[in-house]
């Protein structure tokens, strides 16, 4: 079994997206999964024009010459797509938007009908990949991640492959706080591999495994009164004190 797993994050592997999607895919290696990961911000991905040479020019082949075409190869070789962000108002980075942007080439430009809505067909035929999202946010209620999830639901409809399910958590910043949270973190972890694992020997993500790794740990006030102390402090210091 193949994931093919992006980072989206800009902050790369100094951010929470990473903890938390590192710890999602240790859980699969550990059911024998093979996962590659990519960091969308060290490569070269240029923005889609909508110049559709792809599509009627040279078919599956984009106009720009860029680290694109090797992605959407890793991409079709996969079973599972991966896609790791942190919430950016209300929904991806554009790192990982211009990432989805340039997989046009796996779709041919005419329609068909599936299931009562005209979809552009797969170029290539093979079965798409299932696709699970990983998303982190530093806001406290988890319906925070309502409009990305919903994205993501429709893009796999459109490219007619399978939403598995969405990994997030919400006030993200607590796997900064390990000295004092050590129990609740590891918790929240252990929640992770356990999705990890499911993913690979069930092929699906169990609400209650997504409920553990979204969890509340910290009383709404506490939660207010140590985030504001924080951006208090970072301001202070002149700089973003997590990074």
């Amino acid at each position: 079994m193949k994931i093919f797993a992006v980072n989206g994050s800009p902050n790369t592997k100094k951010g929470m997206t990473h903890i938390l999607m590192e710890t999602f895919l240790e859980g699969a290696r550990e059911a024998g999964a093979e996962v590659e990961t990519v960091f969308l911000q060290k490569k070269k991905i240029q923005y889609c024009i909508g110049c559709y040479k792809c599509w009627v020019t040279t078919p599956g082949v984009c106009v720009h010459k860029d680290d694109m075409p090797e992605l959407l190869e890793k991409l079709r070789g996969a079973d599972y797509l991966v896609i790791g962000t942190p919430l950016y108002v209300d929904g991806m980075t554009a790192q990982t938007k211009t990432f989805l942007d340039r997989m046009i080439p796996l779709s041919d430009p005419h329609f068909e009908f599936v299931d009562g809505h005209y979809r552009h067909p797969r170029r290539y035929g093979e079965n798409p990949p299932g696709v699970v999202l990983v998303s982190v946010c530093g806001f406290y209620e988890r319906d925070n991640f309502g409009g990305l999830i919903d994205h993501m639901e429709r893009m796999c409809r459109n490219m007619q492959s399978r939403f598995v399910g969405a990994v997030v958590r919400p006030s993200s910043y607590i796997f900064t706080l390990e000295e004092i949270l050590a129990e609740p973190i590891k918790e929240i972890k252990e929640a992770a591999r356990r999705a990890g694992r499911e993913l690979i020997e069930k092929g699906t993500l169990s609400p209650q495994v997504l409920d553990d790794v979204a969890r509340d740990y910290l009383p709404k006030k506490a939660f207010l009164g140590g985030s504001n102390d924080f951006w208090d402090r970072c301001i202070k210091a002149g700089k973003f004190l997590n990074l």
